[in-house]
Order: structure tokens, then C-alpha cells, then sequence
């Protein structure tokens, strides 16, 4: 390898222990030689893992023994599987003081779970498979684009897909009234092999919960490999999995990834345009926004959130490097939680997370399903961003004075995580520094440390 790189043996050793950096030409020198993904050599797993632990040692059982910002990157760089070790132990502890598991019988709860069960909610383990895979998956893309080819026409593709369901399985799709499914969106009845769809879905929804049932139908065994591929520890899991991969390939087939890429680049990722031509909604394409990483063909890599009135997350991808919080909400100064006060406006914030990185984000609200009277809508936003330095490329860049420093929002991932000092939003001190106690004087921040 030191002969194919031009570099002496010491030197390539030196490198491998983290003793020298990877330099940039060296980094271009091993792509070249290996035909690697220069994603591949930019640590954005290692910083990813780092985060993680960082988040978890924020946990007030650890006030005191937390170790330097140095120190973590070192481990998460150096002995990865080490930190996922700590990570999966850490989990464990939480579900015991949550009350998910008894606390005296940890030791024996693996005699009755499958291996791994305790370490991790089946939704964060399937939500850590999409994430390793960047939000991609090319073998639900491919299918999807190649049905959507053969389908003919796409100004109506419910009623291709119906027809599709119809011809190739058999299946009717039917819409019936709200009295008939007052709790269900799609429901399927294997007996008499009918589709039946909620009344109060919109177009897109409605398009996209057909899509669904093709996929389960048509591509069960693809289905079925990518599960077992995945490795994951629960049948929960598994299931999941399967479910969110039917999700994966409805979303690829209202938005095919060619024809998408080729529209969002020439409209400049314009959500609500990419919306009116693909017939979906501004949820579905911010989400399908977030898996164009096809290593030929890549988009922006854009992260999304989504999150409820509440501040509970319920979505979040991470194809441009932004590390969400495992535990706990957001960043009350990430004005996503301000598109409740104007729902259906884009707003656009760049923001700068502690490590210096700015990120440009876009956040409104999104329509949930509509239910009958009197029940209150589900009140949802989402926030799509992507790195500043995408930001000429993106419709919401234009016009952004980046060069006044006031224009970007310095943001942390949760409280307990940021050291940013003297925030007037923070309610909850570091736990990676000490309290500074001092009656004779009270700050904008509810807090101080040293």
C-alpha cells in the first residue's frame, strides 16, 4: 500500500495509528488508487459515534467522569467497537431506570430475549440501519424506477397502481367512508384480496399507501433479503424494517430517483415545485430529498426532522452529516419550533453547531391526515437542511448574507451537550462543566458554569 500511495512504510503506519493526519492530498491519492467514495475517508462515521458517546456521557450518572472532547474522538477513532460496546450498555441502563426491564434482573434478562433485545428500541435500531446506509437503499430504487417505467403513463398513477394491483395480483383498491375506517388509513383483506383506503387521505397519501401494497405484494422476496441483509436483532425489528423498506419504495416510485434528481437540480431543490410536478406532498419530497445519495448520482446530501408541537421527534435522517440528539428534543433556538406559530411558511435559518459547522435549514409545517370533527389535527413541522456549503445550489440559499455574523444562529444538539455560554434559551446546564453558583448577581442564561 505505501508503494502504491508514494508514501514510506513509516509514514503509512504512522498514519494508521492516528499519529499523523490523512492530508488532503493523501486523501485524493487513496481514492484514486482504491476507487473509494471520498465519503468513506472523511471520519463522518468516527465524528457520528463520537457525538453519540458525548451525548451519553451528558447522562447526570456520569457528573464528574467525563472524559475531554479529545479523548472521546480518540476512543470513537481508535476503538469504535469499544464505543459501541459503552453505547449498547448505556442503553440497557436506560431501559431499566425507565422501567422497561427490572433493574435486579438484568443479569438473566438475555435467557429470555434474543441476544442484544434490552440494548436498543427496535425503532432505533431500524432508524440505525437507514442511517448506516445513509438513507439510501439501491436495491428499492432500482425496482421502484423500473416499475415506474413500465407503467406507462404517469399523469394518474393511482390509477396505474390500481390497475397494476388489478392485473398482476389480483387486488381491488376501494375508498370507503370515514364511519367504515374511523381509526385506519390503508387496510388489507387477504380473503377477499381488496385495498381498502381511508376516504380521509389526500391524493398523495392515497398514492402512496397503493404504492405500499405493491411493494409488500410484488417484492415480498426483496423484501425479505434486505431484512435478513440488515441483520437486525428483534423479530420487532424485522418487522419494522420490512415495513419502512414498503415505505422506501413508495416514496421512490411517486418520485423515481433519475427523473427526481434531474427535476430537483434544475428547480434548485424547490420543495413545494418538486411537490406540484411529482403530485406529492411537501413532507414525501422532503423526505425523498434526503435519500439522493446514489454514489453516481448524488444530490444534495440533505438531513430531515420532523417533530410534533411537543418537540417529540419522530423522523429524522441524517444523509448530510447532522448529528440529532438520541435523547431528549432539540435546540430551542432552531427556529423549527417557530413554524407552529406560522403554519404552511417556509422558514429559512442558517445555523452553526458548537463545532464550528453551519448548516442552512428550511422548516414549516407539513398537513397531517385530517380527522373528522371534533378531534384536532395532529400538528407536525419538519426541517430540511443541508451544509452551508451547498447553499448555492439550493433555491432557500439565495440572498443569505453569510458574511454578517448575525444572519447565523448558533445552535447546540440538547442543552445538557452545549457549552455555548450565556444562552438566555438554555434549560439545562452542561454536564460536561461544573456549576458556577453565585447569589450576588442573576444572568440572561438560567445557568452558569466555569
Amino acid at each position: 500500500m505505501a508503494k502504491d500511495l508514494g508514501i514510506s512504510p513509516s509514514y503509512l503506519n504512522l498514519v494508521e495509528r492516528n499519529q499523523r493526519p490523512l492530508t488532503a492530498q493523501l486523501v485524493l491519492r487513496l481514492a484514486e488508487t482504491y476507487s473509494l467514495d471520498l465519503r468513506e475517508l472523511s471520519g463522518e462515521g468516527e465524528t457520528r459515534l463520537a457525538a453519540e458517546v458525548t451525548e451519553a456521557l451528558a447522562d447526570p450518572v456520569f457528573t464528574g467522569l467525563t472524559p475531554a472532547a479529545a479523548e472521546v474522538m480518540e476512543v470513537a477513532a481508535g476503538s469504535p467497537a469499544m464505543a459501541q460496546a459503552f453505547l449498547s450498555l448505556y442503553r440497557s441502563y436506560l431501559r431499566a431506570v425507565r422501567g422497561d426491564t427490572d433493574p435486579t434482573d438484568l443479569a438473566t434478562a438475555r435467557d429470555r430475549r434474543p441476544p442484544g433485545e434490552g440494548e436498543r428500541f427496535p425503532i432505533e435500531e431500524v432508524r440505525d440501519y437507514f442511517h448506516a446506509h445513509s438513507n439510501f437503499i439501491a436495491e428499492m430504487d432500482a425496482a421502484a424506477e423500473d416499475l415506474w417505467g413500465r407503467l406507462g403513463s404517469h399523469d394518474d398513477l393511482l390509477a396505474g397502481l390500481r390497475a397494476y394491483l388489478r392485473e398482476h395480483h389480483g387486488i381491488r383498491v376501494s375508498v370507503l367512508p370515514v364511519h367504515a375506517m374511523p381509526d385506519t388509513q390503508r387496510r388489507f383483506d387477504r380473503h377477499s384480496r381488496r385495498l381498502f383506503l381511508s376516504e380521509l387521505l389526500p391524493m398523495p397519501s392515497r398514492v402512496f399507501q397503493t404504492a405500499v401494497q405493491v411493494a409488500l405484494e410484488g417484492h415480498g422476496p426483496l423484501l425479505d433479503h434486505l431484512v435478513e441483509k440488515a441483520a437486525l436483532r428483534t423479530e420487532d425489528a424485522r418487522r419494522l424494517c420490512r415495513i419502512g423498506l414498503a415505505n422506501y419504495f413508495a416514496g421512490a416510485l411517486m418520485m423515481p430517483y433519475g427523473p427526481f434528481l434531474e427535476a430537483a437540480k434544475k428547480l434548485r431543490y424547490d420543495v413545494a415545485v418538486l411537490a406540484g410536478r411529482f403530485g406529492a406532498s411537501i413532507e414525501q419530497v422532503a423526505h425523498r430529498l434526503s435519500t439522493l445519495q446514489h454514489p453516481d448520482r448524488r444530490g444534495v446530501p440533505f438531513f430531515l426532522l420532523r417533530l410534533d408541537n411537543a418537540g417529540n421527534i419522530s423522523k429524522r435522517f441524517a444523509a448530510g452529516g447532522f448529528h440529532f440528539a438520541r435523547f431528549g428534543g432539540t435546540c430551542p433556538r432552531w427556529r423549527v419550533h417557530d413554524a407552529f406559530a406560522t403554519p404552511g411558511q417556509t422558514i429559512v435559518q442558517p445555523v452553526e453547531l458548537p463545532d464550528g459547522t453551519i448548516y442552512l435549514t428550511i422548516s414549516r409545517t407539513v398537513e397531517s391526515v385530517p380527522p373528522p370533527y371534533p378531534q384536532a389535527p395532529r400538528k407536525l413541522a419538519i426541517s430540511l437542511g443541508c451544509e452551508i456549503s451547498h447553499a448555492a445550489q439550493v433555491v432557500y440559499g439565495d440572498g443569505l448574507d453569510l458574511d454578517n455574523p448575525s444572519a447565523v444562529t448558533p445552535i447546540g444538539v440538547t442543552c445538557r451537550m452545549c457549552e455555548r455560554p450565556n444562552c438566555p434559551s438554555r434549560a439545562f446546564p452542561p454536564m460536561t462543566r461544573p456549576l458556577a453558583i453565585d447569589a450576588s448577581r442573576k444572568n440572561l442564561s438560567a445557568f452558569e458554569f466555569g
